[in-house]
């Protein structure tokens, strides 16, 4: 009989903890992260969340090696709507600068209008047991941020498109790039069904332009980049304003 490989088996494991762990994880950290009267209850979690992605990320790049994890070579090529010159990549480098325009023109504009933050604070209510407040949680915020940057992109872009496409399913890059923005939505089903749609169409944009880029360094940038505009939209002392 046949022994599974070691590694091979690892990245089964952390595919499985993705996949299926992390929303139960998060279905049951997160009502307990509501219903805590604690004073520091987001920093405990703040500081949880980060051991774990660094975990899991430490684990995926010991498996799949760390050229494998943060570069991919000829992927645009084999997907043909994004080669260079067709329609789609252009499409889709559109629609990148579009989407950095809408998401970080009204951060930049909220550090001095106050009737963009209470817009913002009224969005941020449905979160608002997650989000910074305090001047604590917002200079740890900075690290949530860094963290999901880095290890998010590794764990669901890095990771996941090396495991589906290389072992053991061999699938096409395409379908690599939709199962693995379907596994991040899946992982985020906290911030609700919404929530959880926006995050794989935001998975599929990062990590087509992983495949195009060729690179993580550009998605790492752009997830840190939206994770930490909450501190300019929402001030400190930042508590949810009814609509």
């Amino acid at each position: 009989m046949e022994l599974i490989n070691p590694t091979l088996l690892i990245q089964h494991i952390l595919v499985l903890f993705l996949a299926i762990g992390v929303p139960l994880w998060d279905l049951y950290e997160v009502p307990r992260l509501k219903a805590s009267t604690q004073p520091d209850k987001k920093l405990r979690y703040y500081w949880k969340v980060s051991t774990v992605l660094w975990t899991c990320a430490a684990v995926a790049v010991l498996a799949i090696g760390i050229q494998a994890a943060f570069t991919v070579s000829a992927a645009a090529r084999e997907i043909s709507w994004i080669a260079a010159g067709s329609a789609g990549r252009i499409f889709l480098e559109g629609v990148t600068i579009g989407i950095c325009i809408v998401i970080f023109v009204p951060a930049l504009l909220a550090l001095r209008s106050e009737k963009i933050r209470t817009r913002a604070g009224k969005a941020a209510k449905r979160l608002s047991y997650l989000l910074p407040s305090s001047l604590d949680e917002r200079r740890w915020w900075w690290l949530v941020c860094l963290t999901a940057g880095i290890c998010e992109e590794v764990l669901y872009r890095g990771f996941l498109l090396h495991y589906f496409h290389s072992t053991p399913l061999h699938l096409t890059w395409m379908w690599a790039l939709i199962i693995s923005s379907l596994i991040f939505g899946v992982g985020h089903l906290y911030q609700g069904i919404a929530g959880s749609v926006q995050t794989v169409v935001l998975g599929f944009l990062l990590g087509a332009l992983f495949l195009i880029t060729g690179s993580l360094l550009l998605p790492i940038v752009l997830h840190a980049l939206l994770d930490l505009r909450v501190l300019a939209m929402l001030p400190e002392g930042f508590s949810p304003i009814e609509a």
